[in-house]
C-alpha cells in the first residue's frame, strides 16, 4: 500500500523547512506503508500513479490561519490534493489542521479555541464507535470547529464537552476527519481502526 501525506513545515533562519513528524515515520515503518511526502511547492505537479495510491493523509502541524506565505502555499497544495483524491476516489483521512482544511475546503468555517494545546480531554461520540461512547484523546490545537460552523456535506461522529467537532465522515465519499493525533497513540490502535473504517486496502 502506498499513501501520500502532504508536509508540515518550519522556518530555519531565512527559509522554511518541510518535514514529516517522526511519528508517522515510525508508522509507515511499521506497517510495511511506502509513501510519498509532498513538499509545499507552488506549482507542484503529481508525479505518481493513481493505481499506486491508497489513501492520502492531511496531517496536522502549523495552524492554518497563519499568514504567513508558506501557509498559503501549503493550503493550496492540500485543496489540489483533496481534488486528486476526489477525481480518482481515493480515501481521505484529515488529522487536526488536515481535518480544519477538509472543512474549509467544502465550505465549513472554524474558530479560535482556548485550552485545547498540549492537553487530554474527553470526546462524545453521537453513537456508540470503537466500543464505547466516549473516549479520552490527545489536543494540539488551537483553532476547532463548532457545529454550527461544520460543512453540510458531513455527518458528525464526535463533540468536544464545548460542541466543537472532534470527528466527522463524509456524506458519500470515504472522507474522515479527526481533530486529535492518533498517530501519537504508541499502540497505534486507534489509528489502525480508523484506516479499517476508511475501508483502506
Amino acid at each position: 500500500m502506498s499513501i501520500i501525506i502532504s508536509s508540515n513545515y518550519k522556518k530555519h533562519h531565512k527559509t522554511y523547512i518541510d518535514f514529516i513528524d517522526h511519528y508517522w515515520i515510525n508508522y509507515f515503518k511499521l506497517k510495511k506503508i511506502s509513501f510519498f511526502l509532498i513538499p509545499n511547492i507552488d506549482n507542484y505537479k503529481e508525479n505518481f500513479s493513481k493505481n499506486q495510491i491508497r489513501l492520502v493523509i492531511l496531517p496536522g502541524g502549523n495552524d492554518l490561519c497563519s499568514k504567513d506565505k508558506i501557509s498559503k502555499i501549503r493550503l493550496k497544495v492540500e485543496f489540489k490534493l483533496i481534488k486528486y483524491a476526489l477525481k480518482n476516489d481515493i480515501p481521505i483521512l484529515g488529522i487536526c489542521r488536515g481535518m480544519q482544511v477538509i472543512n474549509l475546503f467544502f465550505k465549513g468555517k472554524q474558530n479560535k479555541i482556548y485550552g485545547h494545546m498540549r492537553t487530554n480531554h474527553q470526546i462524545y461520540f453521537e453513537k456508540k464507535i470503537f466500543g464505547k461512547k466516549l473516549m479520552y484523546v490527545n489536543s494540539f490545537h488551537n483553532f476547532g470547529i463548532p457545529l454550527k460552523k461544520m460543512s453540510n456535506k458531513f455527518d458528525v461522529i464526535a463533540l468536544d464537552g464545548d460542541k466543537n467537532v472532534e470527528i466527522f465522515k463524509h456524506k458519500r465519499k470515504k472522507i474522515l476527519g479527526l481533530m486529535w493525533h492518533p498517530e501519537r497513540n504508541k499502540t497505534y490502535n486507534q489509528l489502525n481502526l480508523i484506516i479499517k473504517k476508511l475501508k483502506v486496502k
